[in-house]
């Protein structure tokens, strides 16, 4: 175990200056350089803990009902305060809920396996007990923290000393002697992520039902791939039937922070939570502390008085609920949603209606910002359009026009106006050829196995992030992707006569297209088996033979009209896929068996275009 850290160790500066953290902080404030530990702290912490104050978030007094003032108790006051809040009055609208929900004692067998499934190399707050010491004691701790959290329960009072955070800064870009190129990473005691942990469990089996399908960010069985898949298969759909596409990038300044206790409450009561249940997570939400840590330095504590506690498991479901409502205004247009990236889209055979359409929408999904002290930078609002046109459009957002741009970054991909990936996959094999670099230089002291774990790590995880986005991307930057990773394989091995395939052959792995559609056939079952979400059943329509006494599902191919948007789609590569994939992996009966075996499968009878071969004087077959 010592050696592999010191293997890490060693190695993570070559490959990631994410790895290089700064022992030593110096900030430049008011032409005073600030350098011991303590004041860096003290000056971090208040610019953490100010971040939200400093963004002037105002409060529409006229959305509110006045019969507040004089109530007492903090359930009633924020449920009466916003009765008459846009979102309150949606949430009662569309949610037709005759059930309510309230917190259960917690039983002993399952704080038993939550400890037994402690990471023990964890972090937690200073002076706390240590994760590995949690795990190891759980026959002996497990009995008196099942008392501590039920206790909790029944008197609807969250401990206090689970609530006090140790945050670290952790430098981001630019010029590290600015306080603001640092962000907070916040650490809670291990004991409080077991108990809210098992307190998720409870809100999860009531709340998902009523959560958008379209919410993508903190969910099982959601991601950031399934988000932007929902918004680039409209698109070519649309594109293939010679519409329009567009869409408005939003950025929000520090949105989870900024999340209003008083009005979450409100909301969680529209949702059905019963009393004891809100007093229970108003006193989680509320008297929260923390204070920032240099080195072995902490500056004072500072009160958190707004937002979802960071590094919590509680506090992204919250996020989410808080954010529900927003899912529900929108007449003409779709979101695309992970976490706080909002992105208002649509397609439409017209390009003004298209453009009308998505400002509607946008103006309306500002005012929901607004009401909910949520803070829109709306310098930052970019907009993209596709579909064949002979001018440039912009769309009107209040004050602001935004002027529609040729590639915008959503969710870490480069998205283009022609939906091609070329320049995002390129500058993937950019990063990926800067880690093999690297590699080559350092691979002579070490030992297959070593260079082989540095090929995986740093290199061929380049191409792991949302491949179904890309995956159909052009020939040229196919083969940059296939240079790369053949070039990365004879540095592995020192083999430098063998051929591609043979160096595959013998690494046991296959070309990064051909993994592509592994993960995709991985989706394909989850669809077969059910256990998909609703992104994907609306993307990939099935239907069932009936003279298939196996009862396997069909993938409608659908009709398309043109290479890049019909073929190139996964409603129409489905089908292609499933057809191919051998009947004894398809009647797998769980999904992780077939995750195992999917990965041995070579997809060699692939007709898309990145499988086929090219032939002098017969081109592509």
């Amino acid at each position: 175990m010592s050696k592999t850290r010191l293997f890490w160790k060693t190695v993570k500066p070559f490959f990631s200056n994410k790895d290089c953290s700064r022992k030593t902080i110096k900030l430049v404030e008011d032409n005073e350089v600030i350098q011991t530990d303590k004041d860096v702290a003290e000056t971090l912490n208040c610019f953490f803990q100010n971040a939200v104050s400093n963004l002037e978030i105002t409060e529409n007094s006229l959305i509110l009902n006045k019969n507040y003032i004089g109530i007492l108790d903090p359930i009633e006051k924020a449920v009466v305060k916003y009765g008459k809040h846009p979102s309150i009055l949606t949430i009662k609208n569309r949610i037709l809920n005759n059930e309510t929900f309230s917190f259960v004692p917690i039983v002993l067998s399952d704080v038993e396996n939550e400890i037994r499934r402690i990471d023990p190399k964890k972090a937690t707050t200073d002076r706390n007990i240590p994760p590995k010491i949690l795990k190891a004691s759980f026959s002996i701790s497990s009995p008196i923290l099942h008392k501590l959290f039920n206790d909790s329960i029944e008197t609807s009072i969250f401990p206090d000393s689970l609530k006090l955070a140790d945050v670290t800064p952790v430098f981001k870009k630019k010029d590290p002697s600015e306080k603001s190129n640092y962000r907070p990473v916040s650490v809670l005691p291990i004991i409080s992520k077991v108990f809210e942990k098992l307190i998720l469990k409870q809100i999860n089996a009531y709340i998902q039902p009523f959560l958008s399908s379209y919410i993508c960010g903190f969910r099982k069985g959601f991601n950031t791939q399934h988000a932007l898949i929902s918004l680039i298969e409209k698109w070519k759909k649309s594109l293939d039937s010679k519409g329009f596409c567009g869409a408005v990038l939003m950025d929000l300044s520090k949105a989870f922070d900024t999340l209003n206790h008083e009005l979450l409450i409100a909301k969680l009561h529209a949702y059905g939570f019963q009393k004891d249940s809100l007093s229970f997570l108003h006193s989680y939400l509320t008297n929260r502390w923390q204070r920032t840590k240099v080195n072995s330095t902490f500056s004072s504590w500072s009160e958190l008085i707004q937002g979802v506690p960071q590094g919590s498991v509680l506090g992204p479901v919250l996020f989410n609920i808080y954010l529900n409502d927003m899912f529900f205004l929108n007449e003409w247009t779709e979101i695309c949603n992970f976490a706080d990236d909002t992105t208002i889209y649509a397609c439409d055979t017209d390009l003004s209606n298209l453009c009308n359409r998505i400002e509607h929408d946008s103006t309306l999904t500002i005012e929901w910002f607004e009401n909910n002290y949520m803070k829109l930078n709306k310098d930052k609002c970019h907009l993209i359009v596709a579909g064949h046109k002979h001018e440039t459009v912009f769309v009107q957002l209040g004050q602001n026009k935004i002027w529609e741009s040729p590639t915008q970054k959503l969710l870490g991909i480069e998205i283009d106006n022609s939906l091609k990936f070329d320049e995002h996959v390129l500058s993937l094999c950019k990063k990926a050829g800067q880690k093999l670099s690297v590699l080559a230089r350092v691979s002579s002291f070490m030992s297959v196995n070593q260079r082989r774990i540095l090929m995986k790590t740093f290199i061929e995880a380049q191409f792991n992030y949302c491949t179904l986005v890309w995956m159909f991307c052009g020939r040229k930057a196919n083969s940059k992707i296939n240079n790369i990773h053949e070039r990365s394989l004879r540095i592995v091995y020192s083999d430098y006569h063998s051929s591609f395939e043979e160096l595959l052959e013998k690494d046991n792995s296959f070309k990064v297209h051909y993994k592509n559609i592994q993960s995709f056939a991985i989706e394909l079952f989850k669809v077969k088996l059910n256990v998909s979400n609703r992104i994907m059943y609306d993307i990939l329509e099935t239907r069932y033979s009936n003279y298939n006494l196996r009862s396997q599902p069909i993938f409608n191919e659908g009709n398309v009209n043109t290479s890049n948007y019909g073929l190139n789609s996964l409603r129409y590569f489905a089908s292609i896929v499933w057809s191919i994939i051998p009947m004894s992996l398809k009647n797998i009966d769980n999904v992780e068996k077939f995750k195992s075996e999917i990965k041995k499968w070579k997809p060699k009878e692939c007709s898309c275009k990145l499988c086929r071969s090219f032939i002098q004087n017969l081109g592509y077959i």
